[in-house]
């Protein structure tokens, strides 16, 4: 007998026995399509999860199987067949021995083998996924010249992830503002992954040019129970409603972040019962009055892993369209975070600064409101420095959890209708209960110029993210 027969044999029983699996699971199928419906429910059980598991687990370890023996077949090369023995002869004489090309048996395995990774993925529950985060905070402000008051407010966090590449992101604020419970839009966008280094978002998101507010204002993430003037709810939108494009390149040892967009462009305040307010910018002004465009764009330079610099810029029209005037809006960040064995714990060391130029622009023209007309152009700037330590590499569980915070935030304006400039030194206790569940304290000191009133202030706050 030819030496083919038995490599003939081995084919036919791999063939066999993967037509055999790929046969179990269709009755499987069959069998739960034809079974009685069971009552639907929402909750699956512990042992119902783990049996789902463990089929899947036995699913993945047949399919190994099942390669190993396609790169077998791939890599046996297949002998010559050799003159049989003389045998007596009769009928088996007049038969010939037909070989099958290996080429085609391992192609038809292989299409067995996707066949059955198809059916394996397709045992996961469900072909999305969905993830529900976010972060709670209950506060107590004492500011001087006001009235003491505790507060509370809630972010909910949406992340759902359709493919491998489209994904969605919303997140809902819940807090209290003028004895009313407020609810905000703070993100709505879905993205696409191009490619490892672009992707591509649009709806509501929060400005690429304000580090401070895309990176660090969630409260169980900000060192200090309130935020560094000018950079939040001050001189720079805190999101962006339209199209961004965003991603990392990598520069040998060092990575470069970037991101681009198109958004509707800021309104101008012309007109508003309180004088100080004319001249600045409105952010909320998603129904684009105006019909003027933002541009903009931030870059960060990563030269090592702990320290990233970055630049941000964005520029639009803004105003009424047949008197629009130049604003242009530009932030620069330091971030540097080092986990220190000398100091045997971690140093968290921030900056940023903004400017704010709107163009000249002559308002109440006609002297309705009382003031006019009156011509300036408003620039304003401000930002922040802060710097925190925590010894984490000490052996005493609850001094490791304590954290020093101190920052001084600053914001120019007395050359506006605002008519002061302000700065403060807030020095903080954190203590770190778990590593999203935080406890703050802080006393903040406040000086202002321009004839107007300090406000020295002491606040707690206890912030988790989940």
């Amino acid at each position: 007998m030819s030496r083919t027969i038995p490599i003939i044999l081995n084919q036919t029983i791999a063939c066999a026995f993967v037509a055999l699996i790929c046969l179990s699971f269709s009755s499987a199928a069959m069998a739960q399509d034809t079974a009685p419906p069971q009552p639907s429910s929402d909750y699956v059980s512990r042992a119902e999860y783990d049996k789902l598991k463990a089929e899947h687990e036995a699913m993945k370890q047949e399919l190994d199987a099942l390669k190993a023996t396609v790169q077998q077949m791939t890599a046996g090369a297949v002998p010559a067949p050799v003159e049989a023995p003389t045998a007596k002869k009769g009928v088996s004489e007049e038969k010939q021995v037909v070989t099958v090309p290996p080429e085609a048996a391992t192609e038809e395995l292989r299409q067995e083998v996707e066949t059955l990774k198809t059916q394996v993925k397709e045992t996961f529950p469900g072909t999305t996924k969905f993830l529900l985060g976010g972060y709670g905070t209950a506060g107590f402000t004492a500011r001087s010249g006001e009235d003491p008051f505790f507060d509370a407010a809630f972010n909910a966090i949406f992340l759902f992830k359709m493919t491998d590449r489209l994904f969605f992101e919303g997140e809902l604020e819940f807090e209290f503002e003028d004895n009313e419970t407020t609810t905000n839009l703070e993100i709505a966008q879905a993205s696409y992954l191009l490619n490892d280094y672009m992707t591509i978002g649009v709806g509501r998101f929060l400005n690429p040019t304000n580090f401070f507010v895309e990176r660090q204002h969630m409260n169980w993430v900000n060192k200090l129970p309130d935020k560094p003037l000018a950079v939040y709810d001050g001189l720079l939108p805190e999101s962006e409603l339209g199209g961004q494009l965003r991603g990392v390149i990598p520069i040998g040892p060092t990575k470069l972040e970037y991101a681009a967009f198109v958004a509707n462009a800021p309104g101008l305040i012309t007109e508003s019962d309180d004088f100080s307010e004319i001249g600045m910018l409105d952010f909320d002004n998603d129904a684009n009055f105006g019909g003027h465009v933002a541009v903009g764009g931030h870059v960060g330079f990563i030269p090592i892993p702990q320290l990233e610099i970055g630049y941000g810029i964005q520029r639009s029209k803004v105003g009424p369209r047949d008197r629009a005037v130049q604003n242009i809006l530009q932030s620069a960040d330091f971030n540097f975070v080092a986990d220190s064995a000398l100091l045997k714990g971690l140093i968290n060391a921030r900056a940023q600064w903004v400017w704010s130029h709107v163009g000249d622009f002559v308002y109440d023209p006609d002297g309705s409101q009382g003031f006019g007309p009156l011509e300036f152009n408003n620039n304003r700037n401000g930002g922040y420095a802060q710097l925190s330590y925590r010894p984490t590499h000490i052996d005493d569980d609850y001094l490791k959890n304590v954290e020093g915070v101190f920052r001084y935030d600053r914001f120019n304006q007395l050359h506006t209708p605002v008519g002061f400039d302000e700065q403060r030194w807030t020095i903080g206790l954190n203590y770190w209960v778990t590593p999203s569940a935080v406890l703050k304290l802080a006393y903040e000191f406040d000086d202002k110029n321009g004839g107007a009133r300090d406000q020295d202030a002491f606040l707690m706050q206890a912030a988790v993210g989940f």
